[in-house]
């Protein structure tokens, strides 16, 4: 039973390395080998050995029946996160810097004895057409003050991006990268990286039926 208690203790923070979104490898290339590590539900979930960090990126890919504006929609809706986005305990957006960028804010709750982590992204829409978006996701550690309660996550980049197949499909791209920070060993955040992308685009598939 204690060990059993262990496991789910290092899962729940596994999963919540899917809040967010990094540098996406099918529409833009890129030159490190990337390994298929889940294909179910129609959802892929590749991982690779980020060079510097020695720990596990993702990239997660998936065809979703749903109006590319209704995605749109659903990645702009920050107070909502927490219903899909795999062990996001809440979301909100600090400040709107203009129509495309904003600040958001997230947290998570980890299990004792652990501390719990919170992070400060900004989003940016680099690209929103009427068959494309693309939106890249930076960490701003610094734009909130940091709070007793949790632990600053400092490294984090993603990317999220919804190409058209046609009016009834949209192809999804969501790649992530982050370094949970102090305390939490990084073998244990490389054993559980698939599961949360791959919650976090089951939930969207859901959402959007």
């Amino acid at each position: 039973m204690k060990n059993h208690t262990l496991f789910q203790k290092f899962l729940v923070i596994g999963l919540f390395l899917s809040v967010s979104g990094g540098i996406i490898a099918e529409p833009h290339g890129d030159s490190l080998e990337w390994e298929l590590r889940k294909d179910k539900d129609g959802i892929q979930v590749y991982t690779r050995l980020h060079e510097s960090a020695g720990i596990l990126e993702y990239k997660a890919i998936s065809v979703i029946e749903a109006d590319l504006e209704q995605l749109v929609e659903i990645i702009n809706d920050v107070d909502n996160y927490p219903s899909w986005t795999a062990n996001c305990e809440s979301a909100e957006v600090i400040e709107v810097i203009n129509d495309s960028t904003r600040i958001e804010y997230m947290t998570t709750a980890v299990p004792w004895p652990l501390a719990d982590r919170d992070v400060v992204l900004k989003f940016t829409a680099v690209e929103h057409t009427e068959d494309y978006f693309e939106a890249i996701l930076t960490c701003e550690p610094d734009a909130v003050p940091e709070k007793d309660k949790y632990v600053r996550i400092i490294i984090s980049e993603g990317t999220w991006i919804f190409k058209r197949i046609d009016d009834d499909q949209v192809k999804i791209y969501h790649q992530f990268f982050s370094d949970p920070g102090e305390g939490i060993p990084m073998w244990i955040v490389n054993m559980f990286i698939v599961s949360g992308p791959y919650k976090t685009l089951l939930n969207l598939k859901k959402m959007c039926k």
